[in-house]
């Protein structure tokens, strides 16, 4: 850019300060003609369409407001929208590639945490960290069931449902591990496949797996993915990791197959979130649930503004980006 651009800093208080670091704040003062919410509130729709009038870029976040099909008509100097989060679909809609907008999004970088947690929960599941730590606390020491004697992850096998950021994120961390992947995803070609170092097999064969880790965006497509048939094919001693959407699979026939113990389970995401406070599945010690919490990192959360603002610049520059987004991949994104 031959002059400082306009940008329009759309999350405020807490929410900016979860995704904006005192480095963030002096890269985007430096680079960008700045404009940043100091009202401690959300932007109305009458003042979105106000600074759509003369903003160049708009940086946004979670909660902030959403750029509408009437809004981007008014948003005839809008060259980049950047969103420090995840999914961009709950902020703007596939018009936005109709108006010559480049849009970027956080959800890469987002994928990198939550690689990390499958990775995490994965290796605890493995060696019954959870269960063998109740039983310490319950007095035993040695006295460890055979159910419970864990195992290593190395040279093992996994089944991932879908080559999604997260999943191509947790394939890196576990290239180390010597792994054999198996991987279906109906979108992905056998070059592609061999780049990632999987192998392409149907859903039922990654369902066999004794190692399932569940990937797939939340589409109609992938609604209720994994149903009870494939539910109940899980091998005895498998771990199923679901960190994508609930609504994925079929999560009452999961429930009636985890309740029988055949094997366990770290669940991150629910259809209705938050789950009850008596859940059932918080009763069961073959699972380990988290509150949505796969990509939620403070690293990771400090990056995400500053690391969508770097990318925009270098696009201005028309140097290659990290984090852009294209009208091609709307149809497949979370």
């Amino acid at each position: 850019m031959s002059h400082k651009a306009k940008a329009y800093i759309l999350p405020f208080g807490q929410g900016l300060e979860n995704v904006c670091t005192e480095e963030t704040r002096t890269f985007i003062n430096e680079h960008f003609d700045a404009v940043w919410n100091t009202s401690n509130q959300p932007y109305s729709h009458e003042q979105m369409a106000h600074i759509l009038e003369d903003a160049e870029i708009l940086l946004s976040s979670w909660g902030t407001p959403k750029l509408t099909p009437d809004l981007l008509q008014k948003a005839s100097k809008l060259r980049y929208v950047g969103h420090a989060a995840g999914s961009v679909k709950g902020c703007l809609t596939k018009d936005i590639f109709a108006h010559d907008i480049k849009v970027f999004s956080g959800a890469p970088r987002l994928a990198l945490s939550v690689g990390e947690y499958c990775l995490t929960v994965l290796l605890a599941l493995l060696r019954r960290i959870p269960q063998c730590s109740s039983a310490v606390k319950q007095g035993a020491w040695w006295e460890i069931p055979e159910r419970n004697q864990g195992h290593e992850l190395t040279g093992n096998t996994i089944g991932i449902v879908s080559a999604s950021s997260t999943a191509r994120a947790f394939l890196q961390l576990l290239a180390p591990f010597k792994v054999k992947v198996l991987l279906y995803d109906p979108y992905l070609t056998e070059e592609h496949a061999q780049k990632l170092g999987v192998q392409l097999a149907s859903i039922e064969d990654v369902m066999r797996c004794p190692i399932i880790s569940i990937h797939a965006p939340s589409l109609p497509s992938t609604d209720n993915l994994i149903h009870k048939d494939l539910i109940q094919s899980i091998s005895d001693g498998a771990i199923l990791i679901n960190s994508s959407r609930g609504s994925v699979l079929d999560e009452d026939a999961l429930l009636k197959e985890l309740q029988t113990g055949r094997f366990f389970a770290a669940l991150d995401v629910f259809k209705k979130e938050p789950i009850i406070q008596d859940s059932p599945f918080t009763k069961l010690d073959n699972v380990l649930v988290t509150p949505h919490i796969a990509g939620h990192s403070v690293e990771c959360f400090k990056a995400l503004m500053l690391e969508i603002a770097q990318d925009i610049q270098r696009s201005s520059h028309n140097e290659p980006t990290r984090y852009e987004i294209y009208e091609r991949m709307w149809e497949v994104l979370a």
